[in-house]
């Protein structure tokens, strides 16, 4: 059996802020947990055009409501998304 493995040709270069993402999960929201890890940009989906989504920035201490349109990709680099004060139904986090 042969292994494919796709290939990548910017294996060697390193993952400077505006490089293409790699990676993406879903975020839960809570009111007390940090992510474990700080994304490069969020993407929201919700059921109206522009929703608010409660954050803490990275390196803050302060929370802060946006209102995000649905769908963009918005180069925030957040530490926390908050449950309450987020009305957006899927959170997602790209690296």
């Amino acid at each position: 059996m042969v292994l494919l493995v796709p290939t990548n040709s910017f294996s060697q270069n390193d993952e400077a802020v505006l490089a293409p993402y790699t990676r993406a999960v879903t975020i839960t929201p809570s009111d007390s947990a940090d992510l474990t890890e700080v994304p490069r940009a969020i993407q929201i989906h919700a059921g109206t055009a522009s929703t608010p989504v409660k954050v803490i920035m990275q390196g803050d201490t302060v929370a802060v409501t946006f209102q995000l349109q649905t769908g963009f990709i918005f180069p925030l680099r957040v530490s926390r998304v908050y449950a309450t004060g987020t009305s957006a139904t899927t959170v997602i986090a790209l690296y």
